[in-house]
């Protein structure tokens, strides 16, 4: 029998794991979890699932390429001579409460080769969980498990693949069984993260300022509330889970998140006005530096400032070309 390992990085995901590990632990043979450096109570709630094997990840700096490497590998290490499949999932992205009675699937997911990529529809919880963003035909399908064949992952620092991908394998989408992601389900944390991808890309030097500003722009929710891809959410998604009591609606939200902390680190070790060009400074950051002071976090020494308003002026008119060049380019041909 294929055993099925889940693996999951983690970092002060206290919020939401316990529910994730319940929910998890149910199809789950293992779950690699992979800490880095959390200081709130992720470790002593993964101490409390036997399914759980807790690995550090001592890195101090972001970057998805070694975690997965490390949560990989471990998997390997722990189960050499089994068939293993392997499921990369965050700790916001729970199965929905149906999966577990397609046991047909699961066996066809089982019974699948070696080398095989499993795409799943992953949906974002919206709007208290009564919509949800879905694609049409496998827009919102990615690859989140693979039936291990021991091939090398080849991931990214940011927005990476979390499991491997043999070109010679097989690809099957699995469309039976649903991951729920509470994405938005705590939107100050949303909007930090976005922030946060944007100074490491700024960091990382990968992407350009105009790419920057689009991916990681502040009105991402003024365009979902628009957008015809909002569902209402199936029943039988949360019905299971909210009759064991699993709590997936009400989250603690600090109004200082540790991707903010992090930032700030950035802007003491490269200087805040590198940043001046990103799309961040709709958030306070110098209330979020005197905070920081208080816990004795790491800080700029000195206030920060917001850019100036040519500056402001001037990324505005690019924000507007890059969204008129995509507009061309995506523009179908007439005939």
């Amino acid at each position: 029998m294929s055993k099925i390992i889940v693996l999951t990085p983690i970092k002060n995901e206290d919020w939401i794991l316990e529910q994730f590990l319940t929910v998890t632990s149910l199809f789950a043979d293992c779950i690699v979890v992979a800490d880095q450096l959390s200081t709130d109570r992720s470790r002593e709630i993964c101490a409390a699932f036997p399914k759980v094997h807790l690995i550090i990840n001592d890195k101090e700096n972001y970057g998805e390429d070694e975690r997965q490497i490390l949560l990989i590998e471990t998997a390997r290490k722990l189960f050499p001579d089994d068939k293993r499949i392997l499921m990369g999932l965050d700790a916001d992205e729970i199965f929905a409460a149906d999966s577990l009675q397609q046991q047909a699937t699961w066996d066809r997911i089982r019974s699948l080769p070696p080398g095989t990529s499993l795409h799943f529809e992953r949906t974002d919880m919206i709007f208290n969980n009564n919509k949800c963003i879905r694609g049409d035909q496998y827009h919102q399908y990615f690859p989140l498990g693979y039936v291990d064949d021991g091939h090398a992952h080849e991931p990214d620092i940011i927005h990476s693949r979390r499991v491997p991908c043999n070109p010679a394998g097989d690809t099957v989408y699995i469309e039976e069984i649903k991951i729920l992601h509470f994405l938005y389900s705590r939107m100050k944390v949303r909007y930090a993260k976005i922030r946060f991808y944007s100074v490491i890309e700024n960091v990382n030097r990968s992407s350009s300022t105009y790419v920057r500003r689009y991916k990681y722009n502040a009105d991402e929710m003024k365009k979902i509330r628009n957008s015809s891809r909002v569902k209402p959410v199936p029943v039988k998604w949360l019905r299971e889970w909210e009759e064991m009591g699993i709590n997936l609606k009400n989250f603690y939200e600090p109004e200082f998140s540790w991707q903010d902390f992090e930032v700030l680190e950035h802007f003491r070790n490269y200087g805040y006005k590198r940043f001046h060009t990103d799309d961040i400074w709709y958030f306070d950051w110098e209330a979020c530096r005197e905070e920081a002071a208080k816990h004795g976090k790491e800080i700029p020494p000195a206030p920060i400032e917001r850019p100036g308003t040519f500056i402001q002026h001037s990324l505005k008119l690019i924000d507007n070309l890059y969204l008129l060049s995509r507009r061309l380019r995506l523009k179908p041909l007439r005939a």
